[in-house]
């Protein structure tokens, strides 16, 4: 596919990616259907003035909102717009942070298009739903990248956002043990944090700022126990295992057993200097936090999906019939949740077992298998090799 002129460069891509994004928001708008935006948007607006922000607003919005009060300086450049611009603009600045933080990715040309393609439906599948999902991907991979340079004030930034924001951006911390400087990690991490929580202060009052932080905290344990009955919430593993009777009790055991084979790659320390092991770390942090989250719906495996894409471009699994099967089931299980699969099959077998949640479990576990037992060595001398390759090539094309 790569060698027709079509694909010969970064444009048609482009060009579809912030289309389908466009596509994705114009669709919603004109049928009046942006709930999430406005909810973002009352984060905003509720904190300037002072109002509780975990209670419904029905006059405003469906449902409640879920963010940390964080976010309300994250919005306000949008929310102080109509809201034809203000949606439209949020959507596309979502797409764009996503696509730059992929074309980011230190490997070539071939590689960088393979990852946005399977990124791709879930990016617009999350853009309809104007989620922050597509950003916490791009906060996740950008953090990485920045501990990559050596840049880890600005990692720990970027964590603190998806931290404040979405708690499960805490998951970044995974990424310390590759930092550097492990110090300036640490310091300018809890200065951000510090900065991070007085911030929305300087529009509100301390008060105020620590009151919703503690409501926040009781949201998020209300909404998790509303997210084990939800349809289309708990779409992990953790809601497969509990919907198909295999867990009737605790999500602690299985969570604890998936932090264990987690941590378990950590103890490869004679791999840690090639890039293609740190950057499964990437993968298996991306999939990770969807599959044992029960906050997990549709429009989180945006993050999955990157995690997938990563994985198959960096891992050295010899068996390349196994990758490419585990490929196409997570695309299956990307366009499971459209129009293209009958209704009934959708909504009596899908939506209810979680089953989306299937080939991501497998493609994680494979993962954890190849970070334990496989050498990178070779596939980090191809993946130099590769870059050095496209690097003369865009000399030669220069010339």
């Amino acid at each position: 596919m790569f060698k027709k002129k079509l694909f010969a460069n970064y444009t048609f891509i482009t060009i579809i990616w912030f289309s389908m994004a466009a596509i994705a928001v114009f669709l919603k708008f004109f049928r009046f259907d942006y709930n999430n935006y406005k909810i973002f948007k009352g984060v905003c607006w509720h904190t300037i003035d002072k109002l509780p922000l975990y209670e419904p607003y029905p006059a405003e919005y469906n449902d409640v909102n879920h963010y940390g009060v964080f976010f309300s300086a994250i919005i306000a450049p949008f929310a102080i717009l109509p809201d034809f611009l203000g949606v439209f603009l949020w959507v596309l600045a979502n797409g764009m942070f996503l696509y730059i933080v992929i074309r980011k990715l230190p490997v070539g040309f071939r590689e960088i298009m393979i990852i946005l393609f399977i990124v791709l439906h879930d990016m617009y599948g999350a853009s309809e739903m104007q989620q922050f999902n597509i950003s916490i991907a791009a906060i996740l991979t950008g953090a990485f990248l920045l501990i990559e340079k050596k840049k880890e004030e600005w990692a720990t930034l970027l964590i603190v956002i998806g931290f404040l924001t979405k708690i499960y951006g805490i998951i970044g911390l995974a990424f310390f043990f590759f930092a550097k400087n492990k110090v300036r990690f640490v310091w300018t991490g809890l200065l951000w944090l510090g900065l991070g929580f007085v911030l929305p202060m300087l529009y509100s009052s301390p008060e105020y700022v620590i009151t919703q932080y503690q409501s926040w905290w009781q949201n998020l344990i209300d909404k998790n126990n509303e997210n084990l009955a939800s349809l289309f919430q708990n779409i992990s593993i953790l809601g497969f295992l509990r919907t198909t009777g295999l867990n009737n009790g605790s999500d602690k055991l299985i969570i604890l057993s998936a932090l264990f084979l987690f941590m378990l790659p950590y103890l490869r320390f004679a791999q840690y200097q090639y890039q293609a092991f740190r950057f499964q770390f990437l993968a298996s942090v991306c999939l990770f936090v969807v599959l044992f989250s029960t906050g997990s719906e549709a429009s989180s495996y945006v993050i999955a999906s990157l995690g997938t894409g990563i994985w198959f471009v960096f891992s050295p699994n010899p068996y390349k019939w196994w990758k490419i099967a585990l490929l196409t089931l997570a695309i299956i299980a990307s366009i499971s949740g459209t129009d293209i699969v009958p209704r009934y099959i959708k909504y009596t077998y899908i939506v209810p077992y979680s089953l989306r949640a299937i080939p991501a479990f497998l493609i994680w576990i494979t993962l954890i298998l190849e970070m334990c037992f496989l050498d990178y060595r070779a596939i980090n001398e191809k993946k130099i090799l590769s870059q050095a390759t496209y690097k003369s090539i865009g000399a030669i094309h220069n010339k």
